[in-house]
């Protein structure tokens, strides 16, 4: 599936409740998940990891959503970033 077309679906499905919350405060529910992702890796939990690693993307893209950032826009220009590329 194309980052486009998953951002979309996100937007579908929750742009509203998540606008109505606001970027801070889901922000803050991002931040969850990137613990409960930790928490489930520290465990070596890859079934809960899976699940986790899936919230992650799902809350990142609803904030970039809220912020107006095209991802696939922002992950072309990171990849053409000569400051990403890995040293030698």
């Amino acid at each position: 599936m194309e980052i486009s077309v998953l951002q979309n679906i996100v937007k579908d499905r929750y742009f509203t409740t998540d606008s109505n919350r606001g970027v801070y405060h889901t922000a803050l529910w991002f931040h969850e998940e990137v613990g409960e992702l930790s928490a489930a890796i520290a465990k070596d939990d890859l079934a809960n990891a899976k699940e986790e690693f899936a919230d992650v993307l799902m809350w990142l893209l609803t904030l970039a959503n809220l912020m107006k950032v095209d991802m696939e826009d922002a992950i072309a220009a990171y990849l053409k970033d000569p400051r990403k590329m890995p040293s030698k």
